[in-house]
């Protein structure tokens, strides 16, 4: 708050008190007042009106550079209020008010909407287990009954399950500090349980996975990470390419304290206009357009789930050569190897 800025604001104020000023200095000439005691009765008027003008300016410039301050450094605008001291000046009082009412009107809507996604989130997960039930039962009877139609709902129940278990993990994403338990796993034993569980998918895609070193022990939570991994593996079948025989190849380097696992594949690749995009919720890009129905969720939710499990995801991409994936996971102790 610029102290000219504040003058300019209160001219007439400025305006009345050079009138009273020099009707004053007038006064005492006329009634011939010596013109030094004229000086000073002059100068006592003209301090007291600058010192009202700077007392009250003072004031007002703490409070509102705290408020601006505040407002600046505040994450969360509804404690604004909480952050200042109630000025001693009308206006200011009156605005420090309206900000605590607003405060809390706003503090309790959040508090009805937070209250009404957890009621809805509640709702999806219960749904997400309870078409579990269903699903298992499909999948049974298909078991029992092995025909064309049967193989092919198979493959549809697949789907199913994939677009069923987004949802849960999307529902889950938010409160992931509540749902997850890092510890000390085999990286081998993470992907060969992620390859077997879409084993019937890559058979139906004739996907061959290739396996490198994997004798690595990493920190991570292996549910959400069986997740991130299937995502990818989803992804290497779906746009597989039609010109050679598609594969999925796992490897693993040591670097320092950290595993680089990469997963490539000889796909169709990215194209280069869509390499920055791919981890945006929604996007589907060029190849989800032409070659597959894609939800754009995939990757979406392995990027939020890698950057709370404290997991570097990059991809790499060569159009019409094929895709990589590369996961940076923290390697285990000796220590955490022995008590996992």
């Amino acid at each position: 708050m610029k102290f000219s800025r504040y003058c300019r604001d209160r001219w007439i104020s400025v305006l009345i008190f050079l009138f009273v000023f020099m009707a004053g200095g007038g006064l005492l000439w006329l009634i011939n007042t010596p013109f030094a005691v004229a000086c000073v009765v002059e100068g006592f008027y003209a301090a007291g009106f600058l010192l009202i003008l700077v007392q009250d300016y003072l004031s007002r410039k703490e409070f509102y550079d705290k408020l601006i301050e505040a407002s600046d450094q505040l994450e969360e605008i509804s404690y604004l209020s909480e952050f200042l001291t109630k000025p001693s000046f009308q206006e200011g009082e009156m605005l420090y008010q309206i900000l605590r009412r607003d405060e809390k009107y706003m503090n309790d809507q959040i508090a009805a909407y937070q209250r009404e996604l957890q009621e809805y989130k509640g709702y999806v997960e219960m749904w997400v287990h309870e078409i579990k039930t269903p699903i298992a039962v499909s999948r049974l009877i298909m078991e029992n009954n092995r025909n064309d139609i049967t193989r092919i709902l198979s493959e549809e129940m697949d789907k199913l399950e994939g677009f069923v278990e987004q949802m849960m993990f999307y529902s889950k994403s938010s409160s992931l500090q509540d749902d997850y338990k890092i510890r000390a796993v085999s990286l081998k034993n993470l992907v060969m349980k992620a390859v077997k569980r879409h084993a019937r998918f890559m058979i139906a895609e004739h996907v061959t996975p290739e396996f490198g070193n994997l004798d690595y022990t990493v920190l991570t939570d292996p549910k959400w990470m069986d997740f991130v991994l299937g995502q990818i593996i989803s992804n290497g079948g779906k746009y597989r390419s039609r010109e050679r025989k598609p594969k999925i190849v796992f490897s693993a380097v040591q670097e320092g304290t950290t595993v680089t696992l990469s997963i490539s594949d000889n796909g169709i690749g990215i194209p280069a206009e869509d390499m920055g995009r791919v981890f945006r919720k929604g996007f589907t890009g060029e190849n989800g357009r032409k070659y597959v129905k894609s939800t754009g969720m995939g990757l979406y939710l392995c990027d939020i789930l890698c950057r709370k499990l404290g997991t570097g995801l990059s991809v790499s991409s060569v159009e019409g050569e094929g895709t990589v994936f590369s996961l940076k996971l923290a390697l285990a102790s000796e220590e955490n190897s022995r008590t996992s």
